[in-house]
This record gives C-alpha cells, sequence and structure tokens, in this order.
C-alpha cells in the first residue's frame, strides 16, 4: 500500500514537471512570437545542420576551426583558447579605431557600455534568429553579440582598407581559416546586429576609411561585406539588397555569387567558329548510315557494359566521360575574383564551359555551407544545390575526375581522384535537389538529349568499337575504303551494262 501511495505521488510530481515544462515552452514560445510585426513572422534564420546531413562527413565543414561566432559553438573551449583574445583585441581595435590620440579607460568602457546597450535592445530578435534555444542568460548573450559583432567589423575594417593586422597574421593559416570560418552556417550572427554595432563605431577617427566609405553605413556595412567575401567591391552587385534584407554573412555570399552569375554575359563563337563546325560535322552525317551497319552488331556486346556504368552513376546527366564520347568538348571558364564557379554553360551546343573549381582544406567546405543555407532557406534561388546535383552526375567515376583535371577544370588536394568522387557525392545525399526550374535546366536538357540522340549514340559506339586502338583505325579505314571500292565497282559494272546494251540495239 505504501509503495502504491510512492508511486502514485511521484506520478503527480511527474505529471506536476510535464505540466511545468510545457507552460515554459508555450510561453517561451509566445515571447518569441510577441515581438514580431503585424506584417508577418520573423522565422529562425540559423541552427544545427540535421544529423542526417552531418553524419556523412561527422559535421566537420558545418564546424568552425579557428574562431567561434554567435551562439551554437560557443561553449567549445578549444576555439575559445584559440581566438579569444583577438577577438578582445579587435574590440579595442574598433574603439580606439586607430586614433593618433590614445583614449583613456574611461572612454573605452562608455563605448563598451554604447555597444551592449545597442545589442541589449534587440536581444529577443536576435534570439528568435536562432532555431535552437539559447541557454545564455540575458548578459551574457549580449557580451557574445558584441564581442563576435565588434571582431567581425574590425576584420571587414582591415580588409576593406588594406591593412594586415600583426596579431592574426602571425601565422600563414590564421586568415585563410578565419575567412573559412566566417561562411560557415552554424558561425553567424545576425546582420542587423552588425549594422547596429558599426552605426556605434567612431569610424570618423580613422582617416584611412573615409577613402572606403560609400553611402550611408548600412550600404557601407553591406560595401565592406562583399569586400571581405569576395575580394572586390559590390559596384557591379547594385542589384543586391541593402542591409535590412541580409540575414548574415554566408546569406551576403550566397547573394552575391548568385547576382555574379546573372550579370555576365552569355558567350558564343564567332561566326568563322560556327562556320568550321558545321564543315567538321558534315562527314560525320554523311557516315552516319555506315556507322549504323557498322555498330548495329555490336549493342548487344556492349548491353552489359552500359548497364554496369549506370550503376556507377546517376541516370540523369551523363558523365563527364560519357558527354565526351557524344562529342561535347570541355573549356574552362576564366575564374573571376567573385568566385564565380556557378558560372556553367554550354556554347554553340557542343561545348561545356564550366568554371575551375580547387578542392582543398578551405574551399571544401563552402559549397556545403551554400547548400545548407538553401536547404534551410527556400525562398534562396537553389544555385548551388543545382550546381552540387550537375557536378554529382558529371564526376561519376575517378575517369571522369582525370579528365575534368586535363582540361583544368578540377584541382584537387585531397590525395585520389575516388576521393574527389566521394565528395561531390555526399554534397547531393540527405538534401533535396530540385531539378526542375533551375538556372542549369537548359544545359541538363541539351547534355540529356545529345545523350539519346541515334546518331551520337552510334558515332560513340563506332568510337568505342574501332576508333579506341590504332588497329581499330586501321580496320575502319580498310572497311570504309572496301566499302567505297564496292559502290564503284558496282555503279561502274551498271554504267558499262547500260552502254554495252545500247550499242548492241544500234
Amino acid at each position: 500500500m505504501e509503495e502504491t501511495s510512492q508511486s502514485h505521488g511521484h506520478g503527480q510530481a511527474e505529471a506536476a514537471d510535464l505540466e511545468q515544462g510545457l507552460t515554459g515552452h508555450l510561453l517561451e514560445y509566445h515571447q518569441r512570437e510577441a515581438w514580431a510585426d503585424e506584417g508577418g513572422r520573423q522565422r529562425p534564420r540559423v541552427g544545427r545542420v540535421p544529423p542526417h546531413v552531418r553524419s556523412e562527413d561527422g559535421g566537420e565543414a558545418y564546424t568552425p576551426k579557428y574562431v567561434s561566432i554567435g551562439p551554437i559553438h560557443h561553449a567549445n573551449g578549444t576555439l575559445r583558447e584559440l581566438s579569444h583574445g583577438l577577438k578582445v583585441a579587435y574590440l579595442h581595435a574598433l574603439i580606439a579605431r586607430r586614433t593618433p590620440d590614445p583614449i583613456d579607460d574611461v572612454a573605452v568602457l562608455a563605448a563598451l557600455i554604447g555597444y551592449k546597450a545597442g545589442v541589449a535592445a534587440m536581444e529577443d530578435r536576435a534570439r528568435a534568429f536562432y532555431k535552437e534555444h539559447v541557454e545564455l542568460a540575458p548578459e551574457a548573450f549580449v557580451d557574445m553579440l558584441v564581442l563576435d559583432g565588434c571582431f567581425i567589423l574590425e576584420h571587414m575594417l582591415n580588409l576593406a582598407t588594406g591593412y594586415e593586422d600583426p596579431l592574426l597574421h602571425r601565422t600563414h593559416w590564421a586568415p585563410s581559416q578565419l575567412h573559412s570560418d566566417l561562411i560557415r552556417f552554424e558561425n553567424q550572427v545576425p546582420f542587423f546586429v552588425l549594422a547596429e554595432l558599426l552605426a556605434l563605431s567612431p569610424l570618423c577617427r580613422d582617416p584611412d576609411l573615409e577613402a572606403c566609405r560609400m553611402g550611408e553605413r548600412r550600404d557601407f556595412l553591406r560595401s565592406i561585406g562583399v569586400h571581405c567575401l569576395l575580394r572586390k567591391d559590390d559596384e557591379e552587385l547594385k542589384t543586391l539588397p541593402t542591409s535590412d534584407g541580409i540575414h548574415h554573412l554566408l546569406h551576403l555570399y550566397s547573394l552575391s555569387l548568385t547576382e555574379a552569375r546573372l550579370r555576365r554575359p552569355a558567350g558564343h563563337a564567332g561566326w568563322g567558329a560556327s562556320a568550321w563546325r558545321a564543315l567538321w560535322k558534315l562527314p560525320i552525317v554523311t557516315l552516319t548510315p555506315v556507322a549504323y551497319l557498322l555498330c548495329s552488331g555490336g549493342a548487344d556486346d556492349d548491353k552489359d557494359q552500359e548497364e554496369e556504368e549506370a550503376a556507377v552513376k546517376l541516370p540523369n546527366i551523363p558523365s563527364a566521360t560519357d558527354v565526351q564520347r557524344v562529342g561535347i568538348k570541355f573549356k574552362r571558364a576564366p575564374r573571376k575574383p567573385d568566385g564565380g564557379f556557378l558560372d556553367v554553360r554550354l556554347e554553340d551546343g557542343d561545348t561545356l564551359v564550366i568554371p575551375m573549381v580547387n578542392i582543398e582544406q578551405f574551399t571544401a567546405p563552402q559549397l556545403q555551407n551554400l547548400i545548407a543555407l538553401e536547404q534551410a532557406t527556400p525562398e534562396l534561388p537553389d544555385d548551388c544545390s543545382c550546381y552540387a546535383f550537375f557536378m554529382d552526375n558529371l564526376v561519376a567515376n575517378p575517369a571522369d575526375v582525370a579528365l575534368l583535371e586535363s582540361e583544368g577544370i578540377l584541382k584537387s588536394n585531397l590525395g585520389s581522384h575516388k576521393a574527389v568522387v566521394t565528395y561531390f557525392n555526399k554534397l547531393c545525399q540527405g538534401n533535396k535537389l530540385e531539378v526542375e526550374g533551375n538556372y542549369l535546366r537548359s544545359v541538363f536538357e541539351a547534355l540529356m538529349e545529345r545523350n539519346r540522340n541515334p546518331m551520337y549514340a552510334w558515332i560513340r559506339t563506332l568510337r568505342k568499337k574501332y576508333f579506341s586502338s590504332p588497329w581499330g583505325i586501321i580496320a575502319m579505314v580498310v572497311t570504309l575504303f572496301v566499302f567505297a571500292s564496292t559502290v564503284l565497282q558496282t555503279y561502274i559494272s551498271i554504267v558499262q551494262y547500260y552502254f554495252t546494251n545500247n550499242d548492241t540495239d544500234y
């Protein structure tokens, strides 16, 4: 009886805890929504990448290696040990901003109080920016936003003025790793926090900034953000949204890549090159019936091989080696300083132009984080997801990697061609990739149509069967010679027979 009473009391306690927890969750949600205006609700912009995506590489691509930004990796002791001193130094540098007259302790503390007051006024909005509940207390949360936000601002201002801070450049890897960390999806702070901190910063003390400041400070924030990410001025990207419409640095990077792609004119060959291509295709079209007769008998022989190749690549788009077999040539597009790896196009129907992509320690995570941003932000165009889908199909086996490397399109230090194939395969796993309506749809359709075209299929089989070795080429030439001789002899025999009969009649 006593055990039953204890069990009943324990159950009541659990029910009370559950009710209290549910009440807390409901009130927290209500408070997160209360600050939003009547025009709509702000949805969370940053959160952890889902476990089914992180499990592909243990989440290494989404985890910062040098500096943590925001609350998700704030508790990482290793990152704190590496970069906390640099953050504090950058906070002080932003307050002082290299003024010729040293400032005293009172001025430093007054500036810090101003920063904290400005960010504290938007604390609820900043907490709602993150998908997961932020465990930090209000003061600790505000301190983190001030420290991380001022660190980012000072770093961007240094880049805008061409100043290489000795603290950051003590090692060769630190600047590159910092740049890589700043565009990781889980390592972001709201852009509106950066805008507020910039508005509170005494930039007028630094004469070097006057040369690179343009327009209002919020537009100036976008300008230094583009320069930080792409090492270029945003004059060519005037249609980018203002700072009010930018969520964070990774969002700005994604918008800049898409805008840079849209501004590039489509390239095409001149009239001379087009005429030469047409002249080159004339004998191919003429020999198509002959190719069909010669290759029709070998269709069954290649069936097993084609099925084996289909098993190692996605069927939607032919791989690089298959594309080459049907007469498509590869050309490396000039890589612009804005990082425009998205500029893939098909020129004149038979030249696939692809910018060079370098897959190494610092650049490999960029595409994964851009895809994570697109998956978490449905209103964004899925350009990077589409590019990953394209490359995943194009790079189906090590032979494809070798082909693209020989054309100067791929460059990698991952150690092997198979590792490159694995890298592109992982980009698409666990993510929803839409083909319809994307910017590469016309390229997809053209490549698939070319691969299905019977004429190019016959030519592909002809090349596989007869032009894979010098002896095959010799055999093909002899066969064509015999065929042409037979046709010529038949024609001569018919003409001789015709004239012989006419002479007999007379």
